[in-house]
């Protein structure tokens, strides 16, 4: 790379550490955790604290973890997690591979139980077992599979058990 192009792409700018915007963006990580990160511009965390009269910073802050059913028509169960008012990401431990998952937050208001201010989008875990499907197309033929199995095989056996019986380290 040229040295100058280098110098092009720094451009010494850095990346704003918020966008202003309302957001709430779900991540699978693996079968069994998920991630969440989110923005609350001011505007919104403005007029939240007009609406309930507390500042943002005395608001009990949770997300809400909505686990849908099998067949993916309604909300199964859900759980919260208490955060503080300053975090802008979680992992989240969802506990079941292969479900769909949607996140809430909100605050618990007084009388009024959880109220949401964001909702995120719905993510699906992905299983944590292999495929059911047996595709003929990806299968080895009979002489591969013998030799990988062979392999296999012979990588338990100890190095004095092979020099006994005379097989190749190759």
């Amino acid at each position: 790379m040229h040295p100058s192009s280098r110098e092009y792409l720094d451009g010494e700018e850095n990346l704003p550490l918020y966008y202003g915007e309302d957001y709430l963006v779900l991540l699978p990580r693996d079968p069994y955790w998920i991630f969440a990160y989110w923005e609350i511009s001011i505007p919104t965390r403005l007029s939240f604290e007009s609406e309930v009269q507390k500042t943002w910073e005395s608001l009990q802050l949770a997300l809400r973890v909505y686990r849908y059913n099998a067949q993916r028509t309604g909300k199964e169960s859900h759980f919260d997690i208490q955060i503080d008012s300053s975090s802008d990401n979680w992992y989240i431990k969802a506990g079941v591979p292969d479900k769909q998952y949607q996140v809430e937050l909100g605050c618990y208001l007084p009388d009024k139980g959880f109220h949401a201010i964001l909702s995120s989008n719905i993510v699906s875990t992905p299983r944590d077992s292999l495929s059911d499907v047996v595709d003929e197309n990806w299968r080895l033929p009979d002489w591969q599979a013998r030799r990988l199995y062979w392999r296999i095989s012979r990588s338990n056996i100890s190095s004095l058990e092979m020099i006994k019986w005379g097989i190749s380290q190759r």
